[in-house]
């Protein structure tokens, strides 16, 4: 995995190769906060933030993470890394390609149906 900051005016690339199975569970439990009804946006981000800098083993701080990482599209490298890196999510851009194709069956499901009717 990894995850890019600008740090000093300087864009600085940190990677991690490995992460402890604990990290797993933190990240169910942020994911879990992030579905209840007592979520407070403030408090998920930092709780996203906290475990970045934990997944990549302190490499950076949650002060040059904030300062750092660029918020366009900040959502996917956090879906990136905690989602795909830890979760074991599909990747976004599978999750678009299956969405599309879901849509284009149930299409054809449609027409075929309107068809077999006439």
């Amino acid at each position: 995995m990894e995850i890019i900051l600008r740090i000093e005016g300087k864009e600085k690339i940190f990677t991690q190769e490995f992460v402890p199975m604990k990290i797993h569970r933190k990240a169910l439990e942020v994911e879990k906060y992030a579905r209840s009804e007592e979520m407070d946006e403030v408090e998920l981000l930092d709780r996203r933030e906290n475990l970045l800098v934990e997944i990549f083993d302190k490499q950076f701080t949650k002060d040059q993470l904030e300062d750092g990482l660029n918020v366009i599209n900040h959502d996917k490298v956090f879906y990136d890394i905690i989602g795909v890196g830890v979760l074991g999510y599909a990747p976004i851009e599978e999750k678009e390609d299956m969405g599309k194709f879901i849509k284009e069956l149930q299409e054809n499901v449609s027409q075929s149906m309107n068809e077999s009717n006439k």
